[in-house]
């Protein structure tokens, strides 16, 4: 039997909003609803937020759809997870999500890297993920919006 060939994704995305108004998208338990519904409706995370704590995403019924640990908690830079169980983690397999921002002359570039995913992990996050960062985009620069207004 052969090794499965594993993935990484590596997707990019400049945003115009500051930094803050991205890390606020990204640990904001009510807008993290709003963009993880990407993956599945009214998906919601639990977690303290500090590095080496527990993290799980639970769905509407209350299935761990990924738990693991927060990996890194550098706020307004990364944050990252690691995963080792639920139904996009099966039989031990472990995988990443990592944001990380940083400043640029128009706001803020996201980079989201996940992985390493065998073809079905692949399959099942690749649209998902891709719709995610971009609610992530249309949030914070929504949100940013906002905040100049007031």
């Amino acid at each position: 039997m052969s090794p499965r060939a594993m993935q990484t994704f590596h997707h990019t995305l400049d945003i115009e909003a500051p930094p803050s108004e991205v890390w606020r998208v990204l640990t904001n338990p009510e807008l993290v609803r709003e963009w993880a519904s990407a993956y599945t409706d009214g998906l919601s995370i639990r977690t303290s937020w500090r590095e080496g704590d527990s993290v799980a995403w639970k769905e509407p019924g209350g299935a761990t759809r990924a738990a693991g640990r927060v990996a890194a908690f550098e706020p307004g830079r990364r944050l990252s997870f690691e995963y080792d169980e639920g139904r996009v983690a099966p039989e031990g397999r472990s995988f990443c999500e990592t944001f990380e921002i940083s400043e640029v002359d128009h706001g803020t570039r996201l980079d989201f890297i996940t992985g390493p995913l065998d073809d079905i992990g692949a399959a099942a996050l690749k649209r998902p993920a891709e719709a995610a960062i971009r609610e992530i985009k249309s949030l914070a620069e929504e949100s940013a919006q906002i905040r100049r207004l007031r």
